[in-house]
């Protein structure tokens, strides 16, 4: 079975930040539906070794149309202590900070398009989230984006500057992350950073399911001039190139390294190296049943109980 598949796994997102090469800030991302999955896929808080964090990312919060934060899951946040687990993590690590992440993928645009563009309801997000930080312990705000439109070019710097001005006086954090492309009629990249703490730069699913060809999920370098799948920001190294070279303070830029991989189906089994061409996905884990998508605990699980072929194992990412 395992033959007509090629898994190129990666290492779920941390996400460290470098300083002329010094790594001072890991930034965690923690998805609060993990204590959902199945056998030994649940994933709580206290799962996390939290020296390994300096900053642990809530993942996912909501926000109402009048832009006040919503909690989108109240039995597993509040009721099961997902969020109370998170903050029992400082008595470890007394130095950790965590921090409210809203948007994702499934929010898309819709969310905080309208929310930006309002003065109303910019302050409404504001007055909320400082009320959230004092309520459950928050240290500040990550937004997610996925992704602002032309129109929500200056709103958007607007937005980021109202927050600052805000938090500033409570020394809370404001972090976004933002597509590995830059998106230059979205994105204004010097006004957006000199508004935040962190840029977290989405440097992974460079290559998905669907895209016609196999390809590493996170690579730091990839290929060259003459390579028929290379192209401009396929890499890590290219993404915060032209990141910095658009205006971003690379003292802000973090690098994301998913701990999860793509796999595909290949259309010719003996053809399994970079480029090779693939007709769809490949399996899916046990435990985050994600279309074409497999957890590193189901990466792990995959090579411990399986005889993998060693060519399906030729695809790690380069971080």
């Amino acid at each position: 079975m395992f033959a007509k598949y090629f898994a190129a796994f990666s290492v779920f997102c941390l996400v460290f930040r470098y300083t002329y090469g010094a790594t001072d800030t890991v930034v965690c991302y923690y998805a609060n539906w993990a204590i959902y999955r199945p056998d030994k896929g649940v994933f709580h808080a206290s799962d996390i070794d939290p020296n390994l964090c300096t900053i642990i990312n809530y993942a996912f919060m909501g926000v109402y149309p009048n832009g006040t934060l919503q909690i989108l899951d109240a039995w597993g946040d509040i009721e099961l202590g997902n969020i109370a687990g998170v903050q029992a993590l400082k008595e470890i690590n007394p130095n950790l900070k965590t921090i409210i992440s809203i948007g994702g993928w499934n929010a898309g645009n819709a969310i905080l398009s309208p929310i930006a563009v309002s003065p109303e309801l910019r302050a409404n997000l504001i007055a909320s989230s400082l009320e959230f930080f004092d309520l459950y312990g928050f240290d500040g705000l990550d937004i997610d984006w996925e992704y602002p439109e032309a129109k929500d070019k200056e709103n958007f710097v607007t937005l980021l500057n109202e927050l600052k001005t805000a938090f500033q006086p409570g020394g809370y954090l404001l972090t976004i992350a933002v597509s590995a492309i830059p998106i230059d009629d979205a994105y204004d990249i010097p006004q957006m950073s000199a508004n935040v703490d962190l840029i977290n730069l989405m440097t992974y699913d460079f290559h998905i399911a669907g895209g016609g060809i196999t390809g590493e999920n996170s690579p730091l370098y990839w290929g060259g001039a003459d390579s028929p799948w290379q192209k401009e920001f396929e890499n890590c190294n290219s993404t915060v190139v032209n990141w910095v070279d658009r205006g971003a303070d690379p003292t802000k830029l973090t690098i994301g390294v998913p701990f999860y991989g793509h796999t595909f189906q290949l259309a010719d089994p003996s053809n399994h190296g970079l480029g090779a061409p693939a007709s769809d996905a490949g399996m899916s884990g046990p435990y985050t049943k994600g279309y074409g998508i497999m957890g590193f605990n189901e990466v792990a699980f995959l090579l411990r109980v399986s005889q993998v072929p060693v060519q399906m194992l030729s695809c790690f990412a380069d971080l």
